[in-house]
């Protein structure tokens, strides 16, 4: 009779201390992987910004741009907004979309039409 008290009391111990130890590393590693994903989201677009950026500036400057660069730019920005990625982008991607398309030739060389 009296180990059984002495079972349910480590029972009951394990329960009042050892499960809410638990629960709480668990939640503090919930927080920490949340702000860690949040901080990776805010790096990759900034680097969705910057790429569009610099290519936008490449191909304005030609005056034209390659279909598939084109199509690339377009999937780049609508992941940006899905993001929630709101800068200057919207209008740079106006300005990409203007451009008129230089076509590539399956040997490499350049057309335009």
């Amino acid at each position: 009779m009296e180990e059984l008290k002495i079972v349910e009391l480590i029972f009951k111990s394990i329960i009042n201390y050892i499960i809410p130890l638990l629960l709480g590393y668990f939640i503090c590693g919930i927080k920490n992987y949340r702000k860690r994903d949040a901080s990776q989201e805010e790096a990759l677009k900034c680097l969705l910004r910057s790429t569009i950026t610099s290519k936008y500036f490449v191909y304005t400057e030609l005056g034209k741009i390659p279909q598939y660069e084109k199509e690339n730019l377009n999937y780049m920005n609508e992941q940006y907004k899905i993001m929630g990625g709101n800068s200057y982008i919207k209008q740079i991607m106006i300005e990409i979309n203007e451009l008129p398309i230089e076509y590539v030739h399956h040997d490499n060389k350049r057309i335009d039409k």
